[in-house]
């Protein structure tokens, strides 16, 4: 089928919507008051447990951890005054202590220093006891001197509470299990980890806590501080892009109607595709979420701007609305939809990656795509047929030019002139940048991803770097072969050499097991000495410990063995994450970990081997996905223009913009992150719609004329200026990321305005040299 025999097709289309444009508009209104009442079902997804898919070996790990130990997320707390040693800062931080406990919906156990397990040896053996009384004496009197003297005087429990001036105070509250997603979608579209986050975050800013300064952290605190940044950053850059996009469209088509339908396109898009997502429980990652907004505004401008462009040109040669319509659909159509469905191609590729959040990315940005491009098909061609006709202006032919036409011309006829030099320049600047493909690095952590331009990445990051405060933590888990060999005193001291050895590595802060407690009770059992600080002798000591431990109202041993005594947990924290480093450390830490508890099962879970994991997915996945997309959208140009060489030519000029993003990354040394990792894919599938533009518009000419020089001539005249304006537009709407503070949403959007910028310069200086030089469609006719 000849693309002349498609167009007409598309013509016939445009005729039969135009009779029945009412019902049209009343269906589309209809859809959007549809897809908005599923939009209020939709659920942002959070959590990093569920950015894996269901069997995943590392959520199924995570999963038998919590069978055993319960939440592995926690909030912590650091709170810093003067001296928390006053009875005003002690009242304050019991407050606190008891509000946390009790107004956190998932509060299972706070620990802080007026709320601690603190063991001290009586005539019966031990007991637990509280540092700060009840009745919380004055300044300077003995009783509070004697509060500070307890605090202090087991080295292993002030580390974790309070700091050595006596200015910072931690505390931890530890989490219980979240449900199901089956059981608390029924009530609310709130995730529990957000619901905590908001509950803490609401607590901490209550203006009686501001003595204590207190700052949150902990992945549910994170999260939810991480969720209202998003939304704010969303609708500040939706308002630049809004801004942008209106100013543009006015200028360009000078028309009501020409700013009107593109936001009619991105509000039809959005609406149906996160309708269904609302109907349908998809999943929906709050990171990303800005990303299919921002596509949209892109390719509905894209979309109409060549529709218009072409529309406004018809109408200056006769002036009459309703055919000038049909001509354009006929005329530009086809390209238009034929962009859409090989970005869409494009999109789809995300899917290989085995993350849920790009396989996000990949769904909805595609589902956005193909209702812009259907809305775009359906709505414009109905608001562009209402109206009167214009007087046509005298003497514009086929042939006439605009001054913006007659600049593409002249362009043209200087690509045609200057073919080996624009080879050669691009060839070099190509080399250049492949080598800096290679020096591409992973990295998840906020620090690097988000930046501490950002308030509350700066916040938790201090606290993480503090004395006391933590961000990031793991578990090692060593299950042993027979119930109670986590008594046994030869694996006990197994563990304390593996803990010795993780203190050891740059990025540990500290860790915590059974062993602070046993430790602890050996000492406190043995009227105080420092000697006893040490593992019991024999396992029918450990076991009486235990039990005696257990007698007193001690709770937090569950949280550190299991119950059947087969399993140990070791909990690490780090203050500082370095991707590198990281992987390089649970590497390591595996290997010993496997050396000291010989036949025992090693397995780490927690919040950095779900990165180190995530990293290698996306890694391997974004290679496979750019694999996929060039392949799947070469196949497409061959079957569409009937020609391998047509297809491997239009490969050329689209590979450009993952050379100039890729090479500038590694160059800048910009890592690749949740946002950076979907640039490649999709200014792929964005690059090929310019390129097909030109390569269908060129074979149509040259079909007419049957030469390369005029019918890429005439190409440039009809179709340049829609080229250069819609990669400029888009350029300003994704360039809209570049303001924010946030450093993957700046990489996300000037490294965007880099592919499209690279992707127009091959398709406007490559792409002709290419058609020319390999006769694409065949030999010149007379």
């Amino acid at each position: 089928m000849t693309i002349e025999m498609i167009n007409e097709k598309f013509g016939r289309m445009c005729r039969g919507l135009l009779k029945r444009r009412w019902i049209a508009l009343g269906a589309f209104v209809v859809i959007l008051f549809v897809g908005m009442i599923g939009m209020k079902k939709m659920v942002k997804e959070t959590s990093f447990d569920a950015y894996f898919i269901e069997g995943d070996p590392m959520l199924v790990k995570t999963d038998e951890f919590k069978a055993h130990f319960g939440n592995d997320y926690f909030v912590g707390v650091l709170t810093e005054c003067d001296n928390i040693f006053t009875k005003k800062n002690l009242t304050l931080l019991r407050e606190l202590s008891n509000e946390l406990m009790d107004s956190v919906s998932y509060a299972d156990k706070i620990t802080s220093l007026t709320d601690i397990e603190f063991m001290v040896g009586d005539e019966w053996g031990m007991n637990i006891e509280q540092i700060v009384p009840d009745e919380i004496p004055d300044d300077g009197t003995p009783e509070m001197e004697e509060i500070r003297r307890m605090a202090y005087s087991k080295p292993n429990v002030a580390k974790k509470l309070v700091s050595k001036d006596g200015r910072m105070s931690w505390v931890v509250l530890k989490l219980r299990a979240f449900p199901e997603d089956s059981v608390w979608r029924k009530e609310t579209t709130v995730a529990p980890d957000m619901q905590t986050g908001e509950e803490v975050d609401h607590i901490l800013l209550k203006p009686k806590y501001a003595a204590l300064n207190p700052k949150g952290t902990g992945m549910p605190v994170v999260s939810y501080e991480k969720m209202e940044f998003i939304n704010e950053e969303m609708s500040r850059i939706m308002m630049i892009a809004c801004i942008l996009c209106l100013i543009v469209m006015i200028v360009m088509t000078k028309s009501l109607r020409g700013v009107v339908s593109p936001f009619l396109a991105v509000i039809g898009g959005m609406f149906i595709t996160y309708g269904i997502a609302g109907y349908t429980g998809m999943y929906v990652d709050s990171t990303t979420t800005l990303i299919p907004v921002i596509l949209g505004f892109a390719v509905s401008i894209a979309y109409n701007i060549h529709l218009f462009s072409y529309f406004n040109g018809r109408m200056r040669i006769h002036g009459e609305r309703r055919k000038a319509v049909e001509e354009t659909i006929t005329e530009i159509g086809w390209s238009v939809c034929f962009c859409g469905l090989t970005t869409i191609v494009s999109l789809l590729s995300f899917l290989v990656i085995p993350i849920r959040p790009m396989k996000c990315v990949g769904m909805i940005c595609s589902m956005t795509v193909l209702f812009v491009l259907l809305t775009t098909l359906v709505v414009t061609p109905v608001l562009l047929s209402f109206g009167r006709n214009r007087k046509p202006r005298e003497g514009f032919t086929e042939d006439s030019d605009t001054t913006w036409s007659r600049i593409m011309v002249r362009l043209s006829d200087w690509t045609m002139r200057s073919s080996r030099p624009i080879v050669t320049v691009f060839t070099i600047v190509c080399m250049f940048l492949s080598i800096g493909l290679l020096k591409i690095v992973p990295a998840f952590d906020i620090e690097k991803t988000m930046g501490i331009d950002v308030p509350y990445v700066k916040q938790v990051v201090g606290v993480g770097k503090s004395e006391l405060g933590s961000l990031y933590s793991y578990d090692l888990v060593i299950e042993m072969p027979n119930e109670d060999d986590a008594k046994q005193p030869e694996n006990l001291r197994r563990l304390e050499k593996l803990a010795s050895i993780v203190e050891n590595y740059p990025l540990t802060k500290r860790t915590t097991s059974i062993l602070d407690i046993l430790k602890d009770l050996n000492q406190t059992l043995n009227e105080g000495d420092p000697a006893y600080f040490r593992i019991p002798d024999t396992e029918e000591e450990v076991a009486q410990m235990m039990m005696l431990y257990e007698n007193a109202g001690g709770t937090e041993s569950e949280y550190w063995v299991d119950y059947d005594y087969r399993r140990l947990r070791l909990m690490v924290e780090i203050s500082d994450f370095n991707s590198a480093e990281v992987e390089k450390e649970l590497n390591d830490i595996d290997r010993v970990a496997q050396e000291v508890f010989p036949g025992a099962t090693i397995t780490a879970v927690g919040n950095l081997p779900q990165y180190n994991v995530m990293m290698q997915y996306l890694v391997r996945g974004q290679m496979l996905s750019f694999i996929i997309s060039v392949l799947i959208i070469g196949v497409i140009l061959m079957i569409a223009f009937q020609s391998v060489k047509v297809g491997l030519i239009g490969l050329i000029p689209n590979i450009m913009p993952a050379i100039f993003v890729g090479g500038i990354m590694g160059w800048a040394g910009i890592p690749l992150d949740m946002m950076t990792a979907t640039i490649i894919p999709m200014m792929l599938g964005m690059a090929v719609d310019d390129t097909i533009h030109f390569i269908n518009h060129s074979k149509l000419e040259y079909d007419r004329c049957g030469k390369y020089p005029k019918s890429i001539n005439r190409t440039f005249r009809v179709v340049g200026v829609a080229i250069v304006t819609t990669s400029i537009i888009t350029s300003a709407v994704f360039g809209s990321f570049a303001t924010s503070p946030c450093a993957m949403n700046s990489h996300f959007g000037w490294l965007a305005v880099v592919g499209i910028i690279s992707a127009l310069a091959a398709d406007l200086f490559v792409t002709p040299v290419l058609v020319k030089r390999f006769k694409v469609f065949g030999n010149e006719k007379d």
